[in-house]
């Protein structure tokens, strides 16, 4: 691509920048290497490099037995739709990759990752979100590995599943005692290649995020790949003068990057200045609905004390508990997502509307993990007889852990939301409570979830309020299981909740109505 098209002005590299095409730098990764990719959905994830990897293969068979870690699934994908041949998916052509370190994975069981792991094409493993970033930062510091306490007693936890997914993979991580406390131990690896996507570069090579709505690992994914005396390739949409951009703006320095590829054009709304923090804007009213996840997530704000500091987990939590804060002018909670953004209004993909300031990943998950949020709300896929939450994969999907083991581990109160049924659920809202028009044909409570992603035993030891909220009631987590204390409007204890929970709860006895005002839009 000429330089006309990327820049106004005459481009000059400086020190060792090289800027090169997509299909020079795929040119660069050589068989058997070990990549680390920067990223989460279509943010911050560099679409061209991963494409040309894999036009490559496609027309040479090389590179081939590749090791990637990406901190994130990244295709792109809006809304449930889109996402097939992009992003990791590129990747899954058999023989391409022998295995893949990720925290999730695409949310259609179609695409080709996920099919590529159901055949046992490449070695899979699903590691929390925090322990990837951790990880990379340990292999950069030139550390033997990562030793965590973050996922014992989960899936994750080498005593259970090792965080492995499929048949091909073998064991990885292990249990080692650091002065006396288990923990989860991930070796090093060696990463030859870094891939990374940033707004700008300069002549230097420098990399800018000005444009960005979050970081995404990215400094982790480049100084793991320099550090290990690998390369670090880097995706731009412009390139600029040095000093054009404020230098707190620039992440990556220029002297470790190999070669920049420059793709102009944005997708979609990924540099929107609304939720990269460019501006600030009045946001339009929140349109009132009154659905059952509209009632879950009121009630979740109608828990929260003046001030509280929350993070928002995916579905529910993050789309539309700040709608429901919105909607009865609850500026006074301070929202934080995985991503990086804190403050503003969070909304689907992990970025926030008029946020206040963005952190790099690897302080955001040992701030979750060190408990400082007052409080996580979090979505469940199934909850079972003790407490135990399966978000990561059940009734036949793969949606991955995140980075929700890191966040429940450290956060002292915890929400988890989701109806109590699903599946063809048919429910009316209005002012006299909840209508079951036609019950869900899959129970989400179940007598034991497919895979543990949230243990209850350890929290409740370690002195955690849990709560699950539901349409019809609200649960605490007692030492002998779940225990309802609130009941919905126009709900039947026994129609609707305990025959649709296949397992012994125990009910309050001055059981209690939840607040007629959370199944209302507010006026």
């Amino acid at each position: 691509m000429p330089l006309s098209a990327t820049t106004d002005h005459i481009f000059t590299p400086r020190g060792n920048m090289k800027l090169i095409d997509a299909k020079a730098a795929a040119s660069m990764v050589r068989d058997n290497a070990t990549i680390a990719i920067s990223g989460g959905g279509y943010r911050v994830e560099p679409e061209s490099l991963i494409e040309a990897v894999s036009d490559r293969y496609v027309a040479e068979n090389s590179p081939s037995d590749l090791t990637v870690i990406a901190v994130a699934m990244v295709e792109r994908a809006r809304g449930g739709k889109g996402g097939k041949d992009t992003g990791l998916n590129r990747l899954a052509k058999p023989g391409l990759m022998k295995r893949i370190f990720v925290s999730s994975f695409s949310r259609s069981s179609e695409h080709e990752l996920n099919v590529g792991i159901r055949e046992n094409h490449f070695a899979t493993y699903n590691f929390p979100m925090g322990s990837i970033v951790q990880w990379l930062r340990a292999i950069a510091s030139g550390r033997p590995g990562l030793a965590t306490p973050v996922g014992l007693g989960t899936f994750v936890d080498p005593a259970v599943e090792g965080g492995r997914v499929n048949d091909a993979a073998t064991p990885y991580s292990r249990i080692v005692d650091v002065d006396g406390h288990k923990m989860i131990y991930y070796p090093s690896l060696r990463i030859d290649v870094a891939l990374v996507k940033a707004s700008a570069a300069d002549e230097r090579g420098n990399l800018y995020f000005d444009r960005e709505a979050f970081n995404h690992g990215v400094l982790d994914v480049a100084f793991a790949a320099h550090n290990s005396g690998g390369i670090v390739l880097a995706e731009v949409n412009r390139i600029v003068k040095a000093g054009e951009i404020h230098p707190r703006m620039a992440l990556i320095p220029g002297a470790i990057v190999t070669a920049v590829v420059v793709q102009p054009e944005p997708w979609e709304d990924e540099q929107d200045p609304v939720i990269t923090g460019a501006t600030r804007e009045e946001l339009a009213p929140p349109v009132p609905r009154n659905l059952p996840r509209d009632v879950i997530a009121r009630t979740a704000v109608s828990l929260l004390a003046e001030g509280d500091m929350v993070n928002l987990g995916a579905g529910i939590p993050m789309y539309d508990v700040p709608e429901a804060a919105r909607m009865i002018g609850r500026d006074d909670i301070y929202f934080t997502v995985e991503q990086g953004p804190m403050g503003g209004w969070p909304k689907v993909g992990g970025a926030s509307r008029n946020l206040e300031l963005v952190l790099e990943q690897q302080e955001v998950f040992h701030f979750y993990e060190g408990g400082g949020p007052d409080v996580s709300i979090l979505s469940f896929g199934q909850v079972d007889q003790y407490g135990n939450v399966n978000v990561s994969r059940f009734s036949g999907m793969l949606p991955g852990c995140g980075g929700f083991i890191n966040i429940v581990h450290g956060i002292k109160t915890l929400m988890f939301c989701g109806t109590l049924t699903t599946g063809g659920l048919e429910e009316e809202i209005s002012t006299d409570g909840v209508t079951v028009k036609t019950e869900g044909r899959i129970q989400r409570f179940v007598e034991n979830v497919e895979q543990v992603t949230f243990n209850a035993r350890q929290a409740f030891a370690a002195g955690k309020s849990v709560t699950y909220l539901t349409e019809r009631g609200i649960f605490a987590l007692t030492e002998t299981g779940l225990h309802l204390t609130h009941i919905a409007p126009g709900i039947d204890l026994e129609k609707h909740i305990l025959s649709q929970i296949p397992f012994k709860i125990t009910v309050a006895e001055n059981l209690k109505l939840m607040d007629k005002s959370l199944f209302e839009p507010a006026a």
